[in-house]
């Protein structure tokens, strides 16, 4: 009897995928998972959230919206959660199809098809609801959660973590940066809450709203005063990345914060004292996701991982130094090569 090989038989080894299209699979989910961002603040924005009064079908019962305009953009949302599903269905299937398997991985698109149940079920109370802003600012902020999922996936999916990675900065700098992503949600979630507390709770006019009861101003000072005071501890820590000695792209991870940082500020009062305009809120989400993505990326740049096809021990350019406390750490350094401190639990 013939080989499977020599008869030209399908091999089981052939439904196996690389490492390479798995990672690619999940740059597209990530994408998504910021499309959907940006499309349900057009859906506020356009005064759509009830544009289809039912859920999941649109309205009375049917499935397709009328040719209304409302109705067309909130069902347009709906369809870009529906290609969501589908991306991240295939960036599951490929994460169990990858050889080598990593279980990691299997778990963070898992919990993309997971946020994305939950966000549905939220969606649909959401609507029932009335656009209740306390449901929008929970719908907003699991969306959040979702992308950052989706940029730890891209990031694991080419870097070998089957063992501890080597921490290029003091510990100091660690706490920092984890006391930084903290603020960094306080500032989202004041500013989902200046959201609902505006006029606009994102229906048609004549509709008739719930607003968080708090005067805008008061919301906006709020939000405007924590979000000074993250652009202070982001410039904080570029100063002193840059008089420290760690790897050149954690110092443009953190220039890249500064400049996201302030970039929004001067949206965010702009479109305050222009009475929120709508192109200038989209831009003001736009910038809320760009740095999301930001901030995560630069929090995983401060661990350094192979990848993941690489051979041998776990290196990365540069030579030790001692810092602080004696604990060696790595020195950018061209065509030399150290052991960092591993990561401490």
């Amino acid at each position: 009897m013939r080989s499977p090989v020599a008869t030209g038989a399908p091999s089981r080894h052939r439904s196996r995928l690389p490492p390479s299209t798995v990672r690619r699979i999940s740059i597209v989910s990530l994408v998504c998972v910021a499309a959907i961002l940006l499309s349900g603040a057009a859906v506020r924005l356009t005064g759509s959230g009830l544009g289809c009064s039912d859920w999941p079908t649109c309205t009375n019962g049917h499935l397709t919206p009328p040719l209304h305009y409302h109705s067309l953009i909130e069902f347009s949302n709906r369809m870009v959660t529906i290609v969501l599903v589908v991306v991240i269905g295939a960036t599951f299937v490929a994460t169990l199809l990858r050889r080598p398997f990593r279980r990691d991985l299997a778990w963070l698109s898992g919990g993309l098809i997971a946020g994305v149940l939950v966000e549905a079920v939220i969606g649909g109370i959401v609507v029932y609801s009335k656009l209740n802003p306390y449901l929008v600012m929970v719908h907003f902020l699991a969306t959040v959660i979702l992308l950052v999922d989706a940029v730890v996936l891209v990031h694991r999916a080419s870097r070998d973590y089957s063992m501890p990675g080597q921490v290029l900065v003091p510990r100091p700098v660690i706490l920092l940066s984890r006391g930084l992503l903290v603020l960094v949600a306080v500032v989202l979630a004041a500013g989902a809450a200046t959201t609902g507390a505006a006029p606009d709770g994102g229906s048609s006019q004549g509709q008739v709203i719930k607003r968080i009861p708090v005067p805008l101003r008061d919301m906006a000072e709020l939000h405007s005063t924590l979000a000074l005071f993250l652009i202070g501890i982001v410039l904080s820590l570029a100063v002193l990345l840059h008089a420290l000695s760690v790897p050149e792209r954690i110092r443009k991870a953190a220039r890249v914060l500064v400049v996201v940082l302030v970039l929004q500020a001067v949206v965010g009062y702009t479109q305050y004292f222009t009475h929120l305009p709508a192109a200038l809120v989209e831009v003001h989400e736009l910038g809320a996701t760009v740095l999301v993505i930001g901030v995560v990326q630069y929090f995983l740049a401060l661990t350094h991982h192979n990848p993941e096809m690489a051979a041998g021990p776990l290196r990365v350019p540069g030579k030790a130094r001692h810092v602080g406390d004696g604990t060696p750490r790595v020195e950018s350094a061209p065509g030399a090569a150290t052991s960092a401190a591993r990561v401490r639990s």
